[in-house]
């Protein structure tokens, strides 16, 4: 089966009454020690998993509509990213790196 999008699924032609075979134990296993493996690790230390609702918010939170306006009509256009301001953003992520 190959899947080509949301709204598209394309199946091959079956000859027949044949059915498809369930893959066999040594296939199962040499596709599992070839795939990655997803890990969650969560602390057990007091208070880990909370929330401090009472920290700072960055910014007033309240939304500015005509601000919000102005950002989508310059992304729009594509005047939005300036060499000045990728410059300004990847000095910040090398500062929280370094």
């Amino acid at each position: 089966m190959q899947i080509y999008g949301p709204y598209r699924v394309s199946t091959p032609p079956t000859g027949g009454a044949s059915r498809p075979q369930p893959p066999k134990a040594a296939e199962i296993n040499s596709k599992q020690s070839a795939a990655p493996v997803d890990q969650l690790d969560l602390s057990a230390a007091p208070g880990a998993n909370r929330i401090d609702l009472s920290a700072p918010v960055a910014g007033s939170g309240e939304i500015r509509i005509d601000r919000v306006a102005e950002l989508r009509r310059q992304i729009a256009d594509g005047s939005y990213e300036t060499p000045e301001k990728l410059d300004a953003a990847l000095d910040r992520i090398l500062d929280q790196l370094g």
